[in-house]
């Protein structure tokens, strides 16, 4: 779901409603459900934001988590960041070698079920299409120490440490298979964020990895910036879901297109606001 800013309607209700003295708890839950972002509902309540609704009450360093080792400079000399002040999204090409990416295909592909979403999308069975595997859940010896050396490899390279993250997902899409419009936050104020956030707290970074070459077609695209990153085997593309001062990002909309010749196969790792010990891997 893309969310928006507050219009003059909108806005006009939010103040008459506060100049009713009614409860901001209730108000802010109303513009969310609505499909407000929690920027733009921020910005239009001032002072009368409710500072104590569930994501501040976590104590999370939110700057800590924007400021990872990734996103400065010098920290490594394959890592490109896209030139954007509406999110902060890097590039790394050659992340993965050849070698670690068939590895990973090859452990891929018996293990493949449908995808799923964490959001209802009954108007649009096809709105995420592709097939997806559970790589943190393998047992074999041979393939958990594939996993394991992934899992380091990706959290040294972000800088945050691996228990504040998701275990890895893959994810393949043959010729037709889409994601649609998505973000990768759960949504504040709603059941989908009950239900998936309330231990780990919010998903802050994405770490994606391309697996392979795709002849035409499958490119991942961030509309906000207008800018498309096409799959080249070992190309990793790394964002986060939030501002650094916690609020979702709705800028963060992207699209895994449909794959026109040949196939995408992609591995992806959520980080979260909540773990153990320091955030920084050491």
């Amino acid at each position: 779901m893309e969310n928006k800013n507050l219009d003059k309607n909108w806005r006009d209700w939010l103040q008459e409603n506060l100049d009713r003295n009614c409860d901001p708890h209730e108000l802010h839950k109303i513009l969310i459900k609505n499909g407000f972002s929690e920027h733009s509902i921020k910005t239009a309540m001032g002072e009368n934001y409710p500072l104590d609704w569930d994501k501040h009450n976590d104590n999370i360093d939110y700057e800590g988590f924007a400021q990872a080792p990734l996103t400065r400079a010098g920290h490594s000399l394959n890592t490109i960041k896209i030139k954007t002040d509406k999110l902060q999204i890097f590039v790394i090409d050659d992340f993965l070698s050849e070698i670690e990416c068939e590895e990973a295909i090859d452990m891929i592909t018996p293990r493949l079920r449908p995808s799923t979403v964490t959001r209802e999308h009954d108007e649009d069975k096809a709105y995420r299409t592709s097939t997806t595997s559970d790589m943190a859940l393998v047992t074999d010896s041979a393939d958990k120490d594939i996993v394991d050396r992934l899992d380091h490899k990706i959290a040294a390279t972000l800088g945050i440490n691996l228990s504040y993250s998701e275990g890895i997902q893959a994810q393949r899409y043959l010729v037709g298979q889409e994601f649609k419009k998505h973000t990768d936050y759960f949504q504040p104020g709603t059941e989908e964020y009950k239900k998936y956030a309330g231990k780990r707290g919010q998903r802050t970074w994405t770490f994606m990895v391309y697996l392979n070459n795709v002849v035409q077609g499958g490119e991942t695209k961030f509309f906000a910036i207008d800018k498309e990153f096409q799959p080249l085997r070992g190309r990793a593309v790394v964002w986060n879901s939030l501002y650094p001062d916690g609020n979702v990002n709705s800028n963060t909309l992207h699209a895994g297109l449909p794959v026109k010749k040949g196939e995408k196969i992609i591995i992806t790792k959520w980080f979260r606001i909540k773990g153990e010990g320091p955030i920084y891997y050491k």
